[in-house]
């Protein structure tokens, strides 16, 4: 689906130089629209930005770290000059750790809130300002299904739980400023970043296929099309919402109902 809308329309997007995040920049870059790519790992940085350059797309990237509040700060001010202003912010980046809560160390709790629930309130407090000013905003929160249900990943559960309620919490106090604030809600979606777990378990994905009743893991492009819809003028209506990205898991677990209707 084209969005003709979105020609020209300023979009930040944190950790966009792998993953979800990179994709996210490129369906955005191929929209036309103007991308400020925000990413703490320098090599990534410039390799995504040179990749969309070589397209003709309007993008710059800035190197910041998230757990530190000046390099937010000095970051997005800079990015308001470049471009303008902000249309769109997309929280994506996040900090993953697989222990459980009893094997969790304060170093590592600490690491994942500050990264993927102060980062957002920081990077989103940066934003407001000229959102207000402007009238308008549109920010989008990546959460996760592992906020709506257990799934392991403790820290990042949590971390990711608060998210949910950070974006209700912009949506109601911001709308009357004609500021949008929706949560997209991810499955497991294959990137790079399970590249470890692929290599101790090949066969990771298609383990997981059976819980989901669309019978695949996420791709990278399936979320940035639901980036891109809530990203438009065609979800204007929406606002502290999720808009669940996961092929039909939160619905119910697909091998469980034929075990309780003993048709298994």
């Amino acid at each position: 689906m084209a969005y003709e809308e979105l020609v020209g329309r300023r979009i930040i997007i944190t950790g966009g130089g792998r993953g979800i995040g990179k994709e996210l920049a490129v369906q955005a870059a191929a929209a036309k629209m103007r991308v400020a790519i925000v990413e703490v790992i320098a090599e990534d940085l410039a390799a995504t930005e040179k990749e969309l350059k070589a397209t003709g797309a309007d993008v710059k990237g800035y190197l910041c770290d998230l757990t530190a509040e000046s390099e937010i700060i000095n970051t997005f001010a800079e990015i308001e000059k470049d471009f303008g202003g902000v249309d769109v912010l997309v929280n994506n980046a996040m900090f993953h750790d697989n222990a459980d809560l009893l094997h969790t160390s304060v170093e590592i709790w600490e690491r994942t809130m500050a990264v993927n629930l102060r980062a957002p309130f920081l990077t989103i407090r940066s934003v407001l300002p000229a959102m207000i000013k402007a009238g308008s905003g549109n920010i989008i929160n990546i959460g996760t299904v592992n906020a709506k249900m257990m799934i392991g990943s403790d820290a990042y559960s949590a971390s990711k739980a608060g998210v949910h309620a950070l974006t209700r919490t912009v949506a109601v106090r911001y709308g009357e400023s004609g500021i949008r604030c929706n949560t997209l809600v991810p499955g497991t979606t294959a990137t790079p970043g399970w590249k470890e777990r692929v290599v101790r378990k090949p066969k990771i994905f298609d383990d997981l296929k059976p819980w989901y009743p669309l019978g695949r893991v996420g791709e990278p492009a399936d979320m940035a099309a639901a980036m891109l819809f809530l990203a438009s003028d065609q979800s204007k209506w929406m606002s502290g919402s999720e808009l669940v990205v996961d092929g039909g898991l939160l619905a119910g677990f697909a091998p469980m109902y034929r075990t309780v209707e003993g048709t298994d």
